[in-house]
């Protein structure tokens, strides 16, 4: 199958191999680039490293394609049609319908880096038949999963094994690798279905989103300034009980909850990416005390910041680094 299409934006092809075929896309302020592998027939991995705070918008509809995502590290976030936000940060996973696309995106912390799995729903479905030697019915998995639009798994530990190995996939047996995890990442969340950790979004009013627009870029403007709903409710200009009802109807979570992810997702980002010490980057994301900090973001992501950021070389060395094709 040619895939390019598949992807948005004006793609430039940069190198291929018998495996692996580079992809970069420029952007107004940076760049991205996707690494794509076809595993099996109807099914591709991509990894995604992309440095812009730029995104997507009016991204053409790709009926009877489904799209699985995976934020390694930074921020995703997209505006769906009807004015709902969707953000998807490290160790998150999200599923999407790519008949429906968001109306628009963006990498909003200026670095993203994570993998994708596209899967043409018919001919993916014929192919792991084939290759699992047992019926499995892909079109009405996410017709079940996506009956809301979209879903999120937030940090689910188990999911994260399966994943964190495809980063880390032996060069050697590189393809045969992609194909048995990508096969496994479908039959886990095929028999697991909506986990505790899911995410869906219901209805809500329209007229609600600027309100939590305007809180949820107060809240994130400067990571250092502490908001309390009182303060935010007033600068909204709505009471403090609809602003919390409203910011979680399009967000999926409370302003403190969106406030701390946020922070912890910064932090992550910080740790993977730079120099910084971790008590420099728990400074940097509103955090005076270190221990604090630390038990935050060992809640969040089920490691310390110091082994995150020792893990976050290796599996950016893995894969990223390892992305070039002559």
């Amino acid at each position: 199958m040619n895939w390019e299409f598949i992807f948005p934006g004006k793609l430039r092809r940069e190198g291929t191999d018998e495996e692996r075929t580079l992809y970069r896309i420029d952007f107004p302020d940076g760049f991205g680039r996707l690494t794509a592998s076809e595993v099996l027939p109807g099914v591709l991995l991509v990894f995604n490293d992309f440095h812009t705070s730029c995104g997507f918008r009016n991204e053409a509809p790709r009926p009877g394609f489904i799209e699985i995502n995976h934020c390694l590290r930074g921020r995703y976030e997209c505006v769906l049609r009807d004015g709902r936000h969707l953000g998807l940060g490290p160790q998150d996973l999200a599923f999407s319908d790519m008949g429906s696309p968001a109306d628009y995106s963006t990498f909003v912390s200026g670095e993203y880096y994570g993998l994708s799995i596209l899967l043409h729903i018919e001919e993916a479905e014929r192919a792991l038949n084939s290759f699992l030697g047992e019926r499995v019915h892909i079109g009405e998995l996410f017709e079940h999963i996506l009956c809301e639009g979209l879903f999120v798994l937030r940090a689910d530990p188990e999911i994260q094994h399966i994943v964190s190995e495809i980063y880390r996939a032996p060069a050697r047996a590189r393809h045969g690798y992609y194909r048995l995890k990508a096969a496994e990442l479908l039959l886990f969340v095929m028999f697991r279905r909506a986990g505790s950790g899911a995410l869906l979004f219901s209805g809500y009013c329209r007229g609600s989103v600027p309100r939590a627009e305007e809180a949820a870029r107060r809240l994130t403007e400067d990571l250092k300034r502490h908001y309390t709903l009182a303060e935010l409710a007033v600068l909204c200009r709505v009471s403090e009980t609809t602003l919390k009802k409203e910011f979680k109807k399009v967000y999926g979570e409370t302003p403190g909850q969106y406030l701390k992810r946020r922070r912890m997702e910064q932090a992550a980002l910080l740790l993977g990416t730079t120099r910084l010490s971790v008590g420099e980057v728990a400074e940097t994301v509103g955090y005076r005390n270190a221990g604090k900090f630390s038990a935050a973001f060992t809640e969040r992501f089920g490691v310390s910041p110091r082994l995150y950021k020792k893990d976050a070389v290796l599996e950016q060395n893995a894969c990223f680094g390892a992305g070039t094709i002559p």
